[in-house]
């Protein structure tokens, strides 16, 4: 007959309670009392010539005229009693919350449990039934709120661990910080060669560590076991900055790191379309064009030689782009065959960047067209490779054609030491709807 309803609590907490219908008038009255099952009253689970529980009924002033052990049984507490109810909102005495309950001994250990209990099956409920979403309004965190079952709230309270499940902390920290946390990480992640693939063959070649705890981190055998370590770290000085390298990690494999990652994975299904705008959206500092197939030759003493930049400024120049500085990139073995175009660190120079590497793009001279030729070109004769020199048909000229993209983190590997140590990264979204 009575129904489970439950309440907020002033200080956030979700309770439980039993209480009549409106129309419990309309009832049937109760059945007189049954005969107590031997089984029943051996283990004290009824009052003797009390109405059953089942049947809406508490003990009448009748049931306590035969004294405590009458009511409650031999060597039961009075909370032992209400606890076998389950009416933890309508017993008797002060309005006390579980934790200061006065009973001692067994009845303390019993309340013990109950309360973890209670607390299991509420972070179940938010689990079951809680809004991953935001709610409208000001928002789950302090202040806000998720939907639960039958339309209640669940504010964040002392279940904030299961809140924690369909909320991303990322939302509860400070987001300039954070910002300045994943690019930093996005640095380092990317500028090892041989770190970056191993990340990306999921520690194939070795256990990976976490570098946001350094030297005192623990060894992980797969990225996933390492981004459940970053995610959920329990060290607060460096929760920030594990939350940073958790979001590069998730940039650098192509995971949604706007879903909180768990044991189902679920955050590794990611459109590749949406992983390469991640990956593309994180442009080196300042802007920079890679322009390959810069080489020009081998010298007498068999060093590798290139266009210099006074060579490469004029070519520049030659196609509009008057904002860009070059520097020839070189290895132990001479010129790389590499040339950057650095542009100026504001959004002007963005621009001017975006539309060089879009031109070698119209051209189809971009990032996909150099990656889809250089395993073609190794071993090849450059000179005799109509995909990286052109004849002049009437003066018989040779020109180098050259391959052109925006710098982006994946390209970390290609620069110079001097380079890759300057360089930082941005968010070309963030700077581009920068006023």
């Amino acid at each position: 007959m009575l129904d489970r309803r439950t309440i907020v609590l002033a200080d956030g907490s979700v309770r439980s309670y039993f209480a009549l219908p409106p129309d419990y008038q309309d009832f049937a009255p109760p059945l007189p009392p049954r005969p107590l099952d031997p089984a029943a009253a051996a283990a004290g689970r009824f009052l003797p010539g009390a109405p059953r529980p089942e049947f809406g009924g508490l003990p009448g002033p009748d049931a306590f005229r035969g004294g405590r052990e009458e009511l409650f049984g031999r060597g039961r507490q009075p909370q032992d009693y209400w606890n076998s109810l389950g009416l933890d909102s309508v017993r008797p005495g002060p309005a006390e919350g579980p934790s200061k309950r006065k009973f001692g001994g067994e009845g303390e250990e019993r309340d013990r449990i109950d309360d973890e209990q209670d607390k299991a099956r509420k972070r179940q409920q938010v689990l079951q039934y809680g809004n991953p979403d935001r709610h409208p309004g000001p928002g789950p965190g302090p202040g806000g709120s998720f939907a639960g079952p039958s339309g209640e709230l669940f504010r964040s309270s002392k279940y904030g661990s299961a809140l924690e499940s369909v909320r991303l902390k990322h939302l509860d920290v400070d987001q300039a910080k954070l910002k300045k946390a994943f690019l930093h990480f996005v640095k380092v992640i990317n500028e090892n060669g041989y770190h970056r693939r191993n990340y990306l063959e999921n520690g194939k070649n070795g256990s990976l560590k976490c570098v946001a705890c350094g030297r005192s981190s623990k060894e992980f055998q797969d990225v996933h076991g390492l981004i459940m370590h970053t995610y959920n770290s329990e060290n607060a000085d460096l929760h920030v900055e594990h939350l940073g390298l958790h979001k590069a990690l998730c940039a650098l494999m192509g995971w949604n790191y706007a879903k909180p990652p768990d044991s189902s994975k679920a955050y590794q299904s990611l459109p590749a379309e949406e992983a390469a705008a991640n990956l593309e959206d994180l442009i080196m500092w300042p802007p920079m064009v890679i322009i390959h197939n810069t080489i020009t030759g081998k010298s007498k003493e068999g060093r590798m030689e290139g266009l210099g930049i006074k060579a490469m400024d004029n070519y520049v120049r030659e196609l509009g782009f008057m904002g860009g500085k070059s520097k020839s990139l070189y290895g132990r073995e001479g010129h790389l065959g590499i040339t950057l175009i650095k542009f100026a660190a504001n959004q002007s120079g963005l621009k001017e960047a975006l539309q060089l590497a879009e031109h070698f793009e119209k051209d189809n001279h971009g990032r996909k067209s150099w990656t889809h030729l250089q395993p073609l070109t190794l071993g090849k004769d450059d000179e005799n490779n109509p995909n990286l020199v052109r004849v002049d048909g009437t003066t018989g000229e040779k020109r180098r054609i050259f391959y052109g993209y925006l710098g982006t983190a994946p390209d970390m590997d290609k620069l110079d030491f001097d380079t890759r140590k300057k360089v930082v990264f941005e968010s070309m979204r963030e700077c581009l709807s920068s006023s």
